[in-house]
């Protein structure tokens, strides 16, 4: 049976030592309530109750689209106890079979929907009735009740918090390690010291989900749509086809004249356009595609009659049924029922459908107009003698074809030297013309990688700036109004797979594409080993039953990419792999 969680968010208090209310500043796009309250919704089956007390008109304002439950805490300046008894007394008014409660804080800005599906599966796994998060050698929030603390929770008075159920009964208590747990705000110092840039690859995919502009529409002729996808409904006009046709070289007779000896009276071509009558006891010669004769139901295979030398037939097919080898009017598609919905992808048989029922041209789902920057001084075209320290610039090629695979075919890129004012003026102008902005290189932390620097000046905000993860941890993703700006790191290797990771499908979604790349599940031929604390994405072979991970895996090593068709993925937290262990794996091709 599955038991039934609420999740209590304390976010009641004047944040008397920030001089703000904590509530609402922001961290990676939006305010810290907003996502603490996203992040609780989105475990299955939770029910979320958000206590408020000062600051109560901005902060529902800024709960205005949550379908969490607010509840008004009017004596928050008593302590933290009044606002854990109104949320639990919420919780059960509404859900008077909860089975657990989880305790958390709003001011936590790396406790995530994760976090709380570990603290429950603890609590699954060990039968322990109090799961508290650990962080460099003590315990705190948030910490997960079970349903026989909740007299003991509701007992609190003054300044006590739950963390005094938790002590008076550790017998009963484990210990969920969380490192990040230890990042709270309470003073301007701790926020603006937050690793801000630092974050999971779910999370940094569920932030740039969360910027997607809504998909633009564009009409195309019908010979230039392909591979889009189809943003209207498509609304037969005619009947196709349009009349009763043969699907077969044969004879057309009355199906009642079937045991009848007849003589063949006319002939009707494809792309006859008299209209022929064909009266009783008698058959017409008729080709695929031609229009069956008035008073026609059935065609005969001309392998299965007998032709006299008097232009006669007898037919020799018992297996013959009334309507074989006739196409009925309307038999592909009717006059005003749909012939083809939206979300369509238009393959060739697609196209030649549309066009067979008279489409000239579609509502296509438009695709983003992309301008690739490449910065660097040391970048050098194909083509030209390299100096010290120079090299071939290369992932303008890669990107490109990259961005062919996904349907965009026309892409400016342009080269900018290590100079700010060239870069800045470069993306200023990028930004005018381009939907989605790839810069690439100058993202690190270099003295002369200042690309994210200059970004925000041009008025782009950061969502976010490094991942746990390798390659690629220090891609940037910034907004401007519904602008999309990628900062790819310069290595080839990072630079693709952070645009296979992130760029690839923000582009689907954007264009209403199909996931072209897949995950799987597999085993590995090979150990590899890694410590914890960054996803990794490895270049690997996949052979159809097994994976490969293969040889040089440095950020800046092409060659071994050129022969991957996977990447093979090691988890933030993981060891590496043994050989033979089930692994899941990011099919490329």
């Amino acid at each position: 049976m599955i038991k039934q969680t609420g999740i209590v968010i304390l976010a009641a208090g004047n944040s008397s030592r920030l001089g703000l209310p904590k509530q609402l500043l922001e961290f990676e796009g939006e305010t810290l309530l907003k996502r603490i309250s996203r992040e609780a919704l989105a475990v299955p089956d939770a029910k979320v109750s958000v206590v408020i007390g000062a600051y109560p008109d901005p902060i529902n304002s800024a709960l205005k689209d949550s379908t969490v439950s607010v509840v008004s805490n009017p004596h928050w300046a008593t302590g933290m106890s009044t606002s854990i008894v109104v949320g639990l007394r919420d919780l059960l008014k509404h859900h008077p079979h909860l089975d657990r409660c989880i305790i958390s804080l709003c001011d936590q800005p790396f406790v995530d929907r994760h976090v709380f599906q570990q603290l429950i599966q603890l609590a699954d796994s060990t039968d322990k009735g109090i799961v508290a998060t650990g962080f460099s050698g003590i315990w705190g929030a948030p910490v997960l009740f079970d349903r026989k603390y909740f007299e003991h929770l509701m007992c609190l008075e003054g300044q006590q918090g739950a963390k005094k159920v938790a002590e008076q009964f550790s017998e009963d208590r484990v210990i969920f390690s969380y490192e990040d747990a230890k990042y709270d705000i309470d003073t301007q110092d701790d926020y603006f010291n937050l690793p801000h840039q630092f974050i999971r690859v779910q999370q940094a995919k569920d932030i740039i989900h969360h910027y997607l502009p809504a998909p633009k529409q564009i009409r195309l002729p019908l010979e230039e749509a392909l591979g889009y996808t189809l943003a209207q409904t498509v609304i037969a006009k005619q009947s196709i086809p349009a009349f009763p046709q043969s699907s077969m070289d044969g004879y057309a007779i009355r199906y009642s004249d079937k045991e009848r000896e007849l003589p063949v009276v006319d002939k009707i071509p494809a792309g006859t356009t008299v209209e022929k009558i064909l009266t009783e006891g008698q058959a017409m010669r008729i080709y695929t595609g031609a229009p069956l004769p008035q008073g026609a139901d059935t065609v005969v295979m001309q392998e299965k009659v007998d032709l006299s030398d008097a232009d006669t037939i007898q037919i020799r097919d018992e297996a013959l049924q009334l309507g074989d080898n006739v196409r009925p009017e309307g038999s592909e598609v009717r006059a005003e029922s749909i012939a083809m919905l939206t979300g369509t992808t238009l393959t060739p048989a697609a196209i030649g459908y549309l066009a067979g029922i008279g489409c000239r041209d579609v509502l296509v789902t438009a695709p983003p107009r992309i301008q690739l920057i490449l910065t660097g001084d040391e970048l050098k075209p194909i083509g030209t003698t390299l100096g010290y320290g120079e090299v071939y610039e290369s992932n303008s090629y890669q990107l490109k074809a990259a961005l062919r695979q996904q349907g965009i075919l026309h892409v400016e890129s342009r080269h900018v030297p290590d100079d700010r004012s060239q870069l800045r003026a470069t993306l200023e102008n990028a930004l005018d013309e381009a939907d989605i902005v790839l810069l690439v290189g100058g993202v690190s932390v270099g003295d002369y990688d200042y690309v994210v620097d200059v970004a925000k000046t041009c008025g782009i905000k950061q969502r976010f700036h490094r991942i746990r993860q390798k390659p690629g941890k220090p891609l940037f993703f910034g907004t401007q109004n519904e602008k999309l700006v990628f900062g790819l790191p310069g290595n080839p290797s990072s630079a693709l797979t952070c645009f296979y990771l992130y760029v690839a499908p923000a582009l689907e979604r954007m264009m209403e594409l199909p996931q072209r790349i897949r995950s799987i599940k597999t085993h590995t031929t090979h150990a590899y080993s890694k410590k914890p604390g960054l996803t990794h994405f490895l270049k690997a072979r996949y052979d159809g039953h097994a994976v490969e991970p293969l040889h040089a895996q440095e950020s800046y090593r092409l060659q071994s990419y050129a022969q991957a068709n996977c990447l093979l993925i090691l988890e933030e937290d993981s060891n590496g792999c043994a050989a033979g262990d089930e692994v899941y794996i990011h099919l490329l091709t």
